[in-house]
């Protein structure tokens, strides 16, 4: 198993542009219309639930599971992204402001129906640890919905000339004002299930989304690039044995 890191590997990034961040993304069409909709389709009923948001941000996807009458627990590891979750939706959620790569004592075995992770787990590179804290926290029979960076886009925009290692790389945004570098792990898609499975999970659906048609009225040309090549993988995984 890989030691954790003593410091979230993109934190002073988020920290830094959280402002920009949260503004961004309530408009930037492949959240809207691309990353968020293939989440919400994975999601089941979540009324009445029991939801951590792991890696919750500046609140976006809270607001939609409260406003579906959740029950919202949201985690992230900057201090500046709980703040402005904090201001978004008040006493409505239980906020902590904790690194996901290290054990989350706070949170009790088996007190979540639902895990939702919004682009988060790139940012961690022990999936087996990661998982197997989930699965503690997980009741038998909930399930973990995520979306990560496709590994195929990741190895072809970042060619190493060693696909099945995972891998430190870096990453240029554009649209937050001057541009950012933001460090990101890519691994392999076997690693992927591999630490999914050994953490005692099963996968239940995995999707390589399109954007919905939205998109393209507000942005023709990407929309049709993520027409034709799949930029984004989004899971749903139970626990082992679980009625589905």
């Amino acid at each position: 198993m890989n030691q954790r890191r003593s410091r979230p590997v993109a934190l002073d990034v988020y920290d830094s542009m959280a402002e920009a961040y949260a503004a961004e993304i309530e408009k930037n069409p492949r959240s809207v219309y691309y990353e968020r909709p293939a989440i919400l389709r994975l999601l089941p009923d979540v009324s009445g639930r029991r939801i951590l948001d792991a890696g919750c941000g500046p609140g976006v996807m809270m607001d939609w599971l409260l406003a579906h009458e959740a029950v919202v627990v949201g985690v992230d590891a900057s201090a500046n992204m709980i703040r402005l979750a904090r201001e978004r939706v008040g006493d409505a959620a239980v906020l902590h402001q904790a690194d996901l790569e290290q054990p989350m004592p706070f949170l009790a075995d088996s007190s979540f129906d639902v895990i939702v992770s919004s682009g988060t787990l790139g940012y961690i590179r022990d999936w087996v640890a990661l998982f197997s804290e989930f699965h503690r926290i997980l009741a038998e029979s909930g399930c973990v919905v995520f979306s990560v960076g496709h590994p195929c886009s990741e190895y072809t925009l970042n060619d190493t000339g060693d696909y099945f290692s995972t891998e430190l790389r870096e990453y240029t945004w554009r649209g937050f004002g001057a541009p950012i570098v933001v460090p990101c792990y890519r691994r392999p898609f076997s690693h992927m299930i591999d630490s999914i499975i050994r953490a005692g999970f099963c996968l239940e659906r995995l999707v390589e989304p399109v954007p919905v048609d939205d998109f393209a009225d507000v942005k023709p040309e990407e929309y049709a690039k993520l027409m034709r090549r799949a930029r984004l993988l989004c899971m749903r995984v139970g626990k082992q044995g679980r009625e589905l």
